[in-house]
């Protein structure tokens, strides 16, 4: 049931220069479908869109010289998700928080299909968050403004399941997961040492302690997966570094669990 003021882990945002490269490697490994392609002029740049279930899977690319997505892979050697998006009953009420908390907006857009506010990404580290509310329901597999019309007609679960979290790695991860547990109206509990958890009303936030001078990342996602074998066969087909649970793609750790 979606509770009145839900907060929900609905998207991931990843960058690259070779969009169609990404988008190969998404389908190939993952067993994805394209739901959504567009081109956003004002950032210079294009994305398409998988839907995992109800949450999704974005990527971006640039079409233009010295964008945002330029400097961020620069920035980080081509490491760490690009944004971290999330639905939530009422965007007006998270940008109360953020203002309360230091947090400025960088962008913000209303329309009647759906309201979107990001954060600037200096003041809450790692990434660029988004919280948006979509109009027309509140079902996670119910209208989702930026995946267009249609988008369910594109779902495939006999691969990959569902995104279970992810990750923010920090040297600051106590003070980072705080932050994020006030933005989003919720609590940080505290696990190992060197990890803290933010539970949404979908999805987990981790935030890992790293060394003093490491750079905050958007580290990980955590997946369910039919076949974890055969996902790992195809990443290190593709080229990409594996291990026995993991496999790292477009800057970030795919982390694999068996679905149940």
């Amino acid at each position: 049931m979606t509770t009145k003021d839900y907060v929900r882990l609905r998207q991931i945002c990843l960058a690259t220069l070779d969009i169609k490269s990404a988008e190969a490697a998404v389908s190939g490994i993952l067993g994805l479908n394209v739901c959504h392609r567009s081109t956003l002029k004002e950032f210079g740049l294009e994305n398409i869109m998988f839907p995992v279930n109800g949450t999704f899977i974005e990527i971006v690319a640039p079409t233009a010289p010295n964008t945002a997505v330029h400097r961020f892979l620069a920035r980080n050697e081509n490491r760490g998700g690009y944004m971290a998006i999330f639905d939530c009953a009422d965007v007006t009420r998270h940008r109360a928080l953020a203002e309360a908390n230091g947090v400025d907006v960088i962008y913000e857009r209303n329309s009647e299909g759906g309201d979107l506010l990001q954060l600037n990404p200096k003041q809450t580290g790692a990434t660029i968050m988004e919280f948006d509310h979509h109009y027309g329901g509140d079902d996670l597999l119910g209208h989702y403004e930026w995946a267009g019309k249609g988008w369910q007609d594109h779902v495939r679960t006999d691969v990959t399941k569902d995104i279970l979290g992810i990750e923010i790695s920090s040297p600051k991860a106590a003070l980072r997961a705080k932050l994020w547990a006030n933005l989003c109206n919720r609590v940080v509990v505290y696990g190992e040492s060197d990890l803290q958890d933010i539970t949404l009303d979908y999805g987990t936030l981790t935030f890992r302690q790293t060394a003093k001078n490491s750079r905050e990342l958007f580290s990980a996602i955590d997946l369910t997966v039919s076949d974890r074998h055969q996902v790992l066969t195809l990443a290190d087909q593709a080229g990409c570094p594996v291990t026995d649970n993991s496999f790292d793609f477009c800057g970030i750790e795919f982390r694999l669990r068996r679905a149940d």
